[in-house]
């Protein structure tokens, strides 16, 4: 069960019967604590995709994000289990200033690549947004929004070296793609890599923000838990010590709580009528 992120007091009750779920698409800075479990859920006979974010900062954007190179290492574990068409590499936020140049990015970025490209067939890419709770966060190290020469210059980089490697690049809520560039504008979660990998799905836009061309898809994580701290984060909008007080409970259906008196439990049990078929 998972709680309304805009509405507090809906909850939906997600059917995750692998006849239901077409695919559980897993989206981590940190896949670590599902590496014992990964077995488990494909003798299930759940369809699993991975991705992963490995940015290219350290403790002073992102303080609670576990270090990179062990990350990275089950990443790449995570690979040789399902599949490197399965397993994705986000590198998102992309964030331009003084310290994360140009120059910073492109050598972090091929450093990544050496590392990851045996591994995975794509990289996707997202710049940084400025949302209404991130500036109400006040975080102590401002940030700023790319110009759109930063964003090509970044782009022209990122698509060489991905060629170099063998990695296919592309956008996540782009107003653009940049296919001079080699860098498709898709959605993470987009028709292409479903129709390769003969994942059934509804061919209708998710829609989850602006600019958004995912699929339709049942997001079922939940706001204000993690413990990552990231400065650049739209999804923790409350204080380090309130966040430390929702822990699982093993005793809910829910990640962290439990379904109050005044909930309106919504049920989600089965694919709609309409889906694609290849």
């Amino acid at each position: 069960m998972v709680r309304n992120p805009i509405c507090d007091e809906v909850v939906y009750r997600v059917d995750l019967d692998c006849r239901s779920a077409g695919c559980l698409y897993l989206i981590s800075k940190d896949p670590r604590p599902m590496m014992p479990y990964l077995d488990e859920i494909k003798g299930m006979g759940y369809d699993m995709i991975f991705q992963v974010t490995i940015t290219p900062y350290g403790k002073d954007l992102e303080p609670g994000v576990p270090d990179k190179g062990s990350v990275a290492d089950a990443f790449r574990e995570i690979s040789e289990k399902i599949g490197k068409g399965r397993t994705m590499w986000r590198y998102d936020p992309v964030i331009i200033d003084e310290r994360h140049n140009m120059r910073y990015h492109e050598r972090k970025f091929r450093l990544l690549c050496s590392e990851l490209s045996d591994h995975t067939e794509r990289c996707v890419f997202s710049f940084l947004d400025m949302y209404p709770k991130f500036e109400e966060l006040k975080s102590a190290r401002p940030l700023s929004l790319s110009s759109p020469l930063q964003r090509e210059d970044f782009m022209r980089m990122a698509g060489e070296i991905s060629r170099e490697y063998g990695i296919r690049a592309s956008l996540c809520c782009s107003s653009r793609g940049y296919p001079e560039y080699g860098v498709d504008n898709r959605g993470c979660i987009d028709r292409e890599t479903m129709i390769s990998l003969g994942i059934p799905f509804e061919d209708v836009p998710g829609n989850i923000r602006d600019g958004c061309r995912c699929v339709r898809n049942i997001d079922i994580g939940a706001y204000d838990t993690c413990m990552h701290n990231c400065i650049y984060c739209y999804a923790n909008r409350v204080t380090e010590d309130r966040r430390a007080s929702k822990m699982y409970d093993s005793g809910s259906e829910m990640l962290y709580g439990s379904v109050r008196d005044t909930d309106t439990v919504t049920e989600i049990s089965e694919r709609r009528s309409r889906i694609t078929d290849f």
